[in-house]
């Protein structure tokens, strides 16, 4: 198999092979060395040095005037200004040299794949480039460690998250399994551990469920612990699926910040098992956990066999529930798990069994899954839907247009057949077809407007980050241009590069711990496939590893170790049947409302939890936003108040100005007077609560 290895190790130069190139007119052996041409791994450490030097160039040369370039002043501000829920502001030179990085790897992948058999370099030279590529891997890796300055929620510097206290562990972890594997007596052992045998394949597939049922038992969240917490409470997600009980549609009068499909399956299970927190944190860790295991089901047909699948998955689990800051876990939070996050395995999933030949063998149901996807989560769906079309085209390239056309056509078709469904459901249920532009309503937000934007370190963990994702892609071409036949192995580290690649961009956008540790699920992702390349080539170097082969496994050591963080069943059945006070936000919520409406009332309740409060009071709510602060901008604001004109609307709730209710929710004083304008009168504030009626 190829890897990033010594660039002489498929070109062994003897005494005998010198002597005979004498004995046949050759130079002789104290001549210098003729040029020869470098193979796809020695190109990928050749070109790695120049192509970091020309990125850094156009990051700080071409960020400006680019940025200004494709991201220009929008018309629309983040509003009221001096709101704590409208902070951030416009960074278009961040993003445009984002957009840079991501297409780094470009120059790098041409190198690779188009490269050998064409260029041609003396030996001490291809030495000195392979030297210099391999000491920039190490000085970026090295840099990314020591100058680790994660923030946390508010802002403040918290610890490392990959300090000496995982680094050591982790290379003693290596050690001992490159001393085992050269072990003559333990090595057939450890081997003969990777056959897979039906009571292994069982026995791993068990432990995987129990894995993950363990693991997941930290996400169930009740009523009456929602109101101690932030974010895991299904406030602000679980109000998206309480809305389609309301008669309210995704993509036509309802505009929620996060998945606009998953509301329509989780509504249907608040409807049978009843519309509370607990119902809902529970399906979505339901969800988060099929993910789960068609992670592990990845792992099992790329690793090839169970054992070795399941000492992927294991680390994976507890590298994408690192703990952030205040005890957040990302397979605790909904609008990670699994509506970012969840989805994007499954594909990934469809497709390794696409390139294993397994059902389903459609590629354009790969794509109508793709496209799913898009429409659920625009930034995540795209992303993995870019990665999809990366891994299938590398891993199986056409062999002629008419197979590339044939391709290109069954991704139209799965996209276009994804679009008429969404578009038909919309249809039935609303009357009319979804709006294009609410798709990209919150992207728009967060990114060109710079929502709760910070700014992002140069030097900093998510290099390393970086690195890994940019390790996987180049690997993958090299094994393309080296024609090696594992072509599941091929496509799953050009698919999980990619996806890394772009989703990065999440973090980049609010570069805060929480972000940062939610990169650490694609980031394994990728450093597990590495890991099955990096320990298949072992074998054919006499289990001698190659350095970048030494980073990789750390890297994967460093997985390992965050297993000291795993939850502890009896601890969260304990939370969850523990004593707690009754919720009070809620039943106060009700009879704030009830005391100003008549039954069946038309109206706009803006507070949290805002649907399931007209839901439990009858009451028609036709809020396009499920609480005030998700208007953001002077443009959301006329949204609204054109809802409230159109719908008749009589009554409006809010939250009081500076009250902060509920989760840290409020008003700012510009949009009460908004209101006011618009003909509505305020009634009564109490408990941080304000109602209008309308004059």
């Amino acid at each position: 198999m190829s890897g990033l290895g010594d660039p002489d190790a498929n070109q062994p130069v003897t005494a005998m092979s010198a002597h005979a190139d004498v004995r046949h007119g050759a130079r002789p052996a104290s001549a210098p060395a003729r040029a020869r041409r470098l193979d796809p791994a020695e190109l990928a450490w050749a070109a790695l040095a120049p192509c970091a030097l020309a990125t850094v160039a156009a990051i700080v040369l071409l960020g400006p005037p680019l940025g200004h370039l494709l991201f220009p002043p929008s018309g629309d501000r983040l509003w009221p200004a001096g709101w704590w829920e409208a902070a951030g502001r416009a960074e278009p030179t961040k993003q445009a040299r984002y957009l840079i990085a991501i297409l780094a790897p470009l120059p790098l992948l041409a190198a690779i794949l188009l490269g050998p058999g064409r260029i041609a370099l003396r030996p001490p030279i291809i030495r000195a480039l392979t030297l210099a590529g391999q000491a920039t891997l190490v000085a970026l890796l090295a840099v990314a460690l020591l100058e680790q300055h994660p923030l946390a929620v508010l802002g403040f510097p918290i610890p490392a998250l990959v300090g000496p206290g995982r680094l050591l562990p982790a290379a003693a972890i290596v050690l001992a399994g490159l001393l085992a594997l050269r072990s003559e007596r333990l090595r057939p052992r450890l081997l003969a551990l990777g056959r897979e045998t039906r009571r292994r394949r069982r026995a791993a597939a068990a432990l995987a469920v129990a894995l993950v049922a363990c693991w997941m038992l930290e996400a169930p969240v009740t009523d009456r612990l929602a109101e101690g917490t932030i974010g895991l409470s299904g406030t602000w997600s679980l109000n998206d699926a309480m809305a389609i009980l309301g008669g309210r549609t995704p993509l036509v009068d309802f505009h929620p910040i996060y998945a606009k499909l998953l509301p329509y399956p989780t509504a249907l299970v608040l409807s049978i098992f009843g519309t509370n927190t607990f119902v809902y944190t529970t399906f979505m860790a339901v969800l988060a956990g099929l993910a789960l295991l068609a992670v592990y089901a990845i792992f099992r047909t790329v690793a090839g066999g169970s054992l070795p699948a399941l000492a992927l998955f294991v680390p994976f689990v507890a590298m994408t529930d690192v703990e952030a800051d205040a005890g957040f876990h990302s397979l605790s939070l909904p609008p990670l798990w699994p509506m970012r996050f969840g989805g994007t395995y499954l594909l990934a999933w469809l497709v390794v069994r696409q390139l294993a030949g397994r059902r389903p063998r459609s590629t354009w149901a790969v794509f109508f899954a793709a496209g799913l996807l898009v429409l659920n989560s625009p930034e995540f769906g795209m992303a993995a839907a870019i990665a999809t079309a990366a891994a299938l085209t590398i891993a199986q390239p056409p062999r002629s247009a008419r197979a590339a056309g044939r391709l290109a056509a069954h991704a139209a078709l799965g996209a276009l057949g994804a679009i008429a469904l969404v578009a038909l459901l919309t249809l039935v249920r609303a009357g009319e077809l979804p709006h294009p532009g609410l798709l990209l309503e919150w992207p728009r937000i967060f990114t060109s407007l710079g929502w709760f934007s910070l700014p992002l370190r140069a030097l900093d963990l998510h290099l390393a980050i970086y690195a890994t994702f940019v390790a996987a892609v180049a690997l993958a071409a090299v094994r393309l241009a080296g024609r090696e036949e594992d072509r599941v192995l091929t496509g799953m580290l050009m698919w999980s590069g990619v996806f890394g690649l772009l989703v990065g961009g999440y973090y980049v956008g609010r570069p805060d711990v929480i972000k940062l540790t939610s990169l650490f699920s694609p980031w394994s992702f990728a450093l597990s496939f590495l890991t099955v390349a990096v320990v298949a080539g072992l074998r054919e170097r006499a289990w001698r590893p190659t350095l970048a082969g030494l980073l990789v496994l750390l890297g994967f050591g460093v997985s390992i170790c965050t297993l000291t963080g795993a939850p502890q069943p009896q601890q969260e059945l304990a939370r969850l049947r523990g004593p707690g006070s009754e919720p009070r936000y809620l039943p106060a919520a009700e009879r704030f409302v009830r005391r100003h409406v008549e039954p069946d009332e038309t109206v706009a309740i803006l507070l949290p939890m805002s649907y399931r409060i007209s839901y439990d009071l009858r009451l028609r709510n036709v809020t396009p936003y499920g609480f005030m602060n998700a208007v953001v901008t002077r443009r959301q604001m006329q949204t609204l108040l054109d809802t409230l004109r159109r719908e008749q609307v009589a009554a409006v709730f809010t939250p009081a100005p500076d009250s902060f209710l509920a989760h840290e929710a409020d008003a700012a004083p510009e949009q009460l007077e908004a209101l006011a304008e618009a003909g509505y009168e305020a009634v009564e504030t109490r408990g941080g609560m304000v109602a209008f009626r309308r004059s």
